[in-house]
């Protein structure tokens, strides 16, 4: 699975300018990563498997065809017209699952924009009106443009009800438009409705471990946010277990473990779970 820290992947942007600049149209780049690995086709001629990448390209629109290579089960497979620009890196993300409804992925690239002192961030989602967080802040929903935003690193967060969140980090340039055409993948049914938790503070029935020291007294508490509620998940960028909301400020959850960004928690009596550890979300505390 991708690290969308790029995902889950850790989506990390950035604009290659090729050499040759003297030229009148330069050559432009293309990288293709994928969770399986993926024969990748461009205008119907194989190229190679991800994870793929190439400098070579004209630019141009192009046809990209992904198929994915597994030995346990049929993924569906990718096809989309890319516009590819000359001097520039065209990022393709794809995560494959059984159904298209339940793949998701992204493509982000780069266009000059009218104003070289301006910085833009355009953002386009399947399905359309997904919740836009940038660095915290709420921007609405997709499709969206961010016309005053700063030339550096940013987190972007799209979520939506029923669908898995993308988290991307990327880096948008001076003088240029960076484009994220991004799709969600739904969630996969449940037999049973996802529990959402409130009440008492539970209790602890498995020693708490950080980097496989005991620590004692330690506990998350879970702040107010913009979607009124903190996902619970199986492993660090698994999937959904479970929903807390966080009706009492003073409501704390044993901390059992911690692993980059994420927190294990006792969220219920005889259940953990894993939970951002993003300041927007938990405060750690110790007593």
């Amino acid at each position: 699975m991708f690290r969308k820290r790029l995902l889950f992947l850790s989506v990390l942007f950035s604009s290659l300018f090729l050499s040759g600049c003297a030229l009148k149209k330069l050559p432009a780049a293309l990288q293709i990563n994928s969770t399986p690995s993926a024969n990748v086709f461009v205008d119907g001629k194989l190229l190679g498997k991800t994870p793929y990448s190439t400098d070579t390209l004209k630019a141009g629109e192009v046809m990209v065809k992904l198929i994915p290579e597994s030995a346990t089960e049929a993924l569906a497979s990718w096809e989309n017209k890319v516009k590819l620009t000359g001097g520039v890196l065209t990022l393709i993300e794809r995560e494959f699952a059984v159904s298209e409804n339940n793949s998701s992925g992204n493509i982000l690239s780069l266009e000059k924009a009218k104003d070289k002192n301006t910085a833009l961030i355009s953002i386009v989602t399947e399905p359309d009106g997904v919740f836009v967080q940038v660095d915290g802040e709420e921007k609405g929903s997709s499709p969206v443009t961010l016309d005053k935003i700063s030339a550096a690193d940013h987190e972007i967060i799209l979520s939506k009800e029923n669908y898995k969140e993308k988290i991307l980090h990327v880096k948008n340039v001076l003088g240029y438009r960076l484009l994220i055409n991004a799709k969600l993948g739904q969630n996969e049914p449940s037999l049973t409705p996802t529990p959402t938790l409130s009440g008492p503070t539970p209790k602890a029935t498995v020693t708490p471990k950080i980097g496989g020291k005991i620590t004692k007294n330690s506990f998350i508490l879970i702040k107010e946010n913009s979607l009124g509620f903190l996902r619970v998940r199986n492993a660090p960028k698994g999937s959904e277990i479970a929903q807390i909301k966080p009706i009492d400020p003073e409501q704390k959850y044993p901390l059992l473990e911690e692993k980059s960004g994420w927190y294990k928690i006792a969220y219920e009596q005889g259940k953990e779970g894993w939970v951002s550890a993003d300041a927007i979300y938990t405060t750690k505390i110790t007593e």
